[in-house]
């Protein structure tokens, strides 16, 4: 008999899948497959849920397509704007009656706010920011970093968890299902094993399962009759958009630190523009108020996998390196020759990026006439 691995999916509410997301069906697949035993198989079952249901389907199509064998939607009024007491009530009803064996999610804002609500509400266990799997006399190890990423723990669940919630670091497992970028900024989701179903196929595959949170009595082991905590919604505030591409999806990023200074970050920006890039920053940057948190790589912000990864001013912390050293080419401008960045760096510019970005920016120009 089949086991289930849930992919809990998130989607920009117009019917496609973030790119987070999109990586999290094809790492399914990686641990479906390590999973695998003699009498035990795992399907894998794409989680999404929302009020919009033909923006639901759309994606549930678009993560069969991509790998998934079956796809849940979970829908209802309550679940048109994200809360994380009714969306990990809705989730957490729906795995006490169908127990999953695992349920995996993406370490996103969404992903670590529901995952441990989930892993308490279940009695589960879970084991949070895998960046690996491996396997070991048949056991599953999941690989995290410890001690501020200078070091990497194996982790394994006790074979009496009935289900095993794990959420895991974006752009890890070697970058499989990034998600890639054009030259002109359009995103291009890499499907493998990519798959067309026809309508009927894709009908049977889908499954509408309605949620409303004045039925629910808040989870096993809670008192009969006790409610989830109805939230009040007061406002919804509209995020500033950041120029660039996303961070997770970007071919090319240039990245700032600490030498940069506000004056740096206009050339980092100016150089990332060129090469249709994203513009990252390490955390000295973004604690002085040079660029927003959105842009920061490291253990405390994003790892990311480009193809070339240039840092301007960065010294090398282990905290930043642990965000950016599975880039295929690194390329490091600092005036100190001794900075540790250059240990992680395929080429290394020892000078004052205050000089050296305004030649190379206009070399590249001369060079594209």
């Amino acid at each position: 008999m089949k086991k289930e691995i849930w992919t809990y999916l998130e989607t920009d509410g117009r019917g496609e899948l973030v790119s987070a997301s999109a990586e999290l069906l094809a790492k399914a697949k990686i641990i479906a497959a390590a999973a695998e035993e003699k009498e035990k198989e795992y399907s894998i079952c794409a989680l999404l849920a929302g009020a919009e249901h033909h923006a639901l389907e759309s994606a549930a199509e678009k993560a069969l397509a991509a790998g998934a064998d079956r796809a849940v939607l979970i829908e209802g009024r309550d679940l048109a704007v994200y809360s994380a007491e009714y969306y990990s009530d809705a989730v957490g009803r729906l795995a006490e009656n169908e127990k999953p064996r695992m349920i995996l999610f993406e370490r996103t804002t969404d992903g670590m706010e529901l995952a441990p609500r989930l892993a308490a509400r279940l009695e589960a266990g879970m084991i949070s920011d895998c960046v690996d799997l491996t396997k070991e006399n048949g056991k599953l190890l999941w690989v995290r970093h410890a001690f501020g990423g200078t070091a990497a723990v194996s982790v394994s669940f006790r074979e009496q968890e009935r289900i095993q919630i794990i959420s895991i670091r974006p752009g890890s497992f070697g970058g499989a299902g990034r998600v890639k970028n054009n030259a002109d900024g359009s995103c291009v989701t890499p499907e493998p094993e990519s798959r067309e179903l026809d309508a009927a196929k894709n009908s049977a595959a889908i499954v509408s399962v309605p949620y409303s949170a004045a039925d629910s009595a808040g989870g096993e082991g809670k008192a009969a009759g006790e409610r989830i905590v109805r939230p009040e919604l007061v406002e919804v505030l509209e995020a500033a958009a950041d120029r660039g591409v996303d961070l997770s999806t970007a071919n090319v990023i240039v990245a700032g630190g600490n030498g940069a200074g506000p004056e740096g970050f206009k050339l980092i920006e100016e150089l990332a523009d060129l090469l249709h890039g994203a513009v990252g920053a390490s955390r000295v940057a973004v604690d002085k108020g040079w660029i927003s948190h959105a842009h920061l790589i490291g253990q405390s912000g994003i790892t990311v996998t480009p193809d070339l990864y240039i840092n301007c001013g960065i010294s090398g912390s282990v905290q930043h390196i642990v965000g950016m050293r599975d880039a295929k080419c690194v390329v490091s401008i600092n005036k100190d020759p001794k900075a540790l960045i250059f240990n992680v760096s395929d080429y290394g510019i020892v000078g004052d990026l205050h000089k050296v970005l305004p030649a190379l920016i206009a070399e590249i120009r001369r060079h594209r006439g």
